[in-house]
């Protein structure tokens, strides 16, 4: 049987409790980070020509107004959907902030090489771009100059795939498909 004063008490240590998680434990204000910063700051208008290359081959694509043509003058789908990709990823974490061996990430000397350029001629982007993640949801980048492995965007890979296959089928209308 509970007494007045035994439930004044627990009143009272309840009180107090409450009081002080209100006064002295309040959460504070939690500091969050900035976003990180997506690939590629600038704006589309602002890209004249991407660069893919890997150990096999080379791909240029140069703007021409709203269009984009490989350097023999075909037209080419693509660049766009790359350009507007690297613009809204953004890394989703670091990886290794110093990989020992960088290979061990697709990256380094085999890895596929991904530049942009502007329109006055400035590097806007350069990436060394590696394997995708072992649950295929991401894959793992380098800027050009930093040593940090980079963890983005499985549709990176996608547009870049594409990318590949529309240069590919561009030539192919053209040859016949005899240039391969």
């Amino acid at each position: 049987m509970t007494t007045v004063r035994g439930t004044g008490a627990l009143v009272a240590l309840l009180t107090a409790l409450g009081g002080y998680l209100v006064l002295v434990e309040r959460p504070h204000a939690s500091v969050r980070p900035a976003p990180p910063m997506p690939l590629l700051a600038e704006p589309a208008s602002a890209v004249a020509r991407v660069e893919l290359a890997d150990n096999e081959r080379r791909i240029a694509l140069l703007r021409h107004g709203d269009a984009w043509a490989d350097a023999d003058g075909r037209a080419c789908d693509g660049a766009g959907d790359v350009i507007d990709a690297l613009r809204a990823l953004r890394p989703l974490s670091v990886v290794d902030a110093a990989p020992a061996t960088p290979d061990d990430y697709g990256l380094g000397a085999g890895a596929r090489r991904l530049r942009l350029v502007a329109t006055d001629g400035r590097p806007l982007l350069a990436l060394e771009v590696g394997n995708r993640n072992p649950a295929w949801t991401a894959l793992y980048v380098r800027r050009d100059g930093a040593p940090e492995v980079l963890l983005v965007g499985a549709q990176l890979a996608w547009e870049l795939d594409k990318l590949d296959n529309a240069t590919v089928n561009a030539r192919n209308r053209l040859t016949g498909g005899r240039d391969r």
